[in-house]
């Protein structure tokens, strides 16, 4: 994994898990049903029956796995050295209402699915979820219902600091804001452009790539269900600094209702009435 790579994933877990944890939101007793189509002769999945709009599974969103407090700004301990699942962020229950032990199951935060053997009967599920959608590539915006923030860091540009061995390195960074009324929308802005301003977050080396694997368990918990031994890394590249937010600033963009397109006119979609951008430069120095 190269350094952009590094700085794009970084950047990501910081809004995600410090900057748009004011957005987060709670269900509780939702429905789980039995997914026939997924499961095998020895595992079975559930699915979790939700109504919500925006809904809680869309891209970008997913339920929240880490607790409260096990975030970037968890300083590690001599007890860990990463930051564990969370613990009591997700309840599962039976059909009685009686709490399942959370070693029985996995979760798919992404999907919002409970794998589990046919041991388990799941039955309800209380979770937390991420009201904001964060998506790092443009594609992936109409796959989510507003509110949704696009991540785009590009533009390099890489000089000396010091004599001898060192450099500055310089990247832009847009943040675009889709919101689905002019109150969302500013509430975004303010929460967003308060986290960059005269702040940074680290540079992760990521060696065991982000937080959940590329099935939307948490990062080796087919393998480990021990969740003080599977942990997501907290090491950050040596021989560099911080990524420092400069030069943050805010505008609103106003589109009109219908936009000319040759002799026809064409209505613009829903996802663009409240938007606005939030530029910065990212910086750093190794």
């Amino acid at each position: 994994m190269y350094r952009l790579r590094r700085e794009d994933d970084s950047v990501y877990l910081y809004i995600k898990d410090v900057v748009l944890k004011p957005f987060i939101e709670k269900q509780e007793k939702e429905a789980l049903l039995y997914i026939k189509e997924l499961s095998t002769d020895t595992t079975a999945v559930y699915e979790i029956e939700t109504f919500l709009q925006p809904s809680p599974f869309d891209r970008g969103r997913g339920m929240v796995y880490f607790d409260e407090g096990f975030d970037y700004c968890l300083v590690n301990t001599p007890t860990y050295s990463g930051t564990p699942e969370q613990s009591n962020r997700i309840r599962v229950y039976d059909e009685n209402l009686n709490i399942i032990d959370d070693t029985s199951y996995m979760i798919d935060y992404m999907d919002g699915r409970i794998i589990t053997t046919y041991n388990t009967k799941p039955a309800y599920i209380d979770y937390f979820w991420n009201y904001v959608s964060l998506v790092d590539e443009w594609s992936a915006v109409t796959a989510a219902d507003p509110p949704v923030v696009v991540l785009d860091v590009s533009g390099t540009d890489k000089k000396g600091y010091q004599l001898g061995g060192g450099k500055q390195v310089d990247r832009k960074m847009t943040l675009h804001i889709f919101a689905s009324s002019t109150a969302e929308r500013n509430d975004l802005i303010e929460v967003i452009y308060d986290n960059l301003y005269l702040k940074g977050c680290p540079l992760y080396e990521l060696p065991e790539g982000t937080v959940l694997d590329y099935d939307g368990t948490f990062y080796g918990r087919r393998h480990n269900m021990n969740k003080d031994e599977t942990l997501f890394s907290r090491a950050t590249v040596s021989g560099t600094s911080n990524l420092m937010f400069e030069n943050v600033s805010h505008r609103n963009i106003n589109l009109p209702l219908a936009m000319s397109r040759g002799m026809d006119k064409v209505m613009l979609s829903d996802l663009n009435a409240y938007r606005a951008k939030i530029t910065c430069d990212l910086r750093s120095y190794a």
